[in-house]
């Protein structure tokens, strides 16, 4: 699927200056995902978040913002970028989820794994799934370069298929959307956004929380307000 004006005159959104600031280590990673979205379009931006859903290394927060910085040069239709973004990222947690729940503890034991996940960070990990699965699994969304350990962990520890896909889905509606309209608003000053993305999705996540425990409270206080049964 090649976009229309893929290999047209340079879009004037998508300038030298947000080419240079798309990039991961600058001139290598960037301009090669810029040219895979732009000749692959909507197939391409959800295959590479897919792919990075499931422990490729491919910089989430980048492909996010270069969905919106396409459909700000006209290369893509804002809610179908919108709508691919937000597809393969639960559609590529919900699979790392799967292959963890068959072979999690294999996974957990590679060299990569096992240097961020400490004896200690496991305790206090399977500590927080005991107590608040859903909780943990909207945090560790926001957790760059740990959520493929944590969620990894969470099938391990037999977290339940609904609960996880629901706090991921839940977690992902509220910071995906956030982060393509930075990519979309501010394209041509994306080395500044890309500094306060992490901040927006911590953010984010904390509303989200904040939500739920109001919730849980009100809830709690109208089953106390009750009548005892007669």
């Amino acid at each position: 699927m090649r976009i229309r004006g893929g290999a047209g005159p340079r879009c004037p959104w998508v300038t030298p200056g947000s080419r240079e600031s798309l990039g991961l280590r600058g001139r290598i990673l960037g301009p090669v995902l810029l040219r895979l979205l732009t000749e692959f379009g909507y197939v391409a931006l959800a295959g590479l978040l897919v792919a990075g859903g499931l422990g490729v290394p491919i910089p989430e927060e980048l492909i996010q913002l270069m969905a919106g910085v396409l459909a700000r040069a006209g290369l893509l239709a804002f809610v179908p970028a919108l709508a691919a973004t937000y597809g393969g990222i639960v559609a590529g947690d919900i699979l790392l989820f799967r292959l963890a729940q068959r072979h999690g503890e294999g996974l957990l034991t590679s060299l990569r794994a096992a240097r961020l996940l400490t004896p200690r960070r496991r305790d206090a990990l399977e500590r927080h799934f005991a107590r608040h699965a859903f909780l943990t699994i909207v945090v560790a969304r926001h957790l760059s370069g740990f959520r493929v350990v944590v969620y990894v962990l969470a099938a391990t520890h037999q977290v339940r298929a609904r609960t996880f896909i629901l706090a991921d889905a839940l977690s992902a509606l509220l910071s995906v959307p956030l982060v393509v309209s930075l990519g979309y608003l501010f394209a041509g000053q994306l080395e500044e956004v890309k500094k306060r993305v992490h901040e927006a999705q911590l953010l984010a996540a904390a509303g989200a929380i904040l939500a739920l425990v109001a919730y849980l409270v009100v809830r709690r206080l109208r089953k106390a307000r009750r009548p005892p049964p007669a």
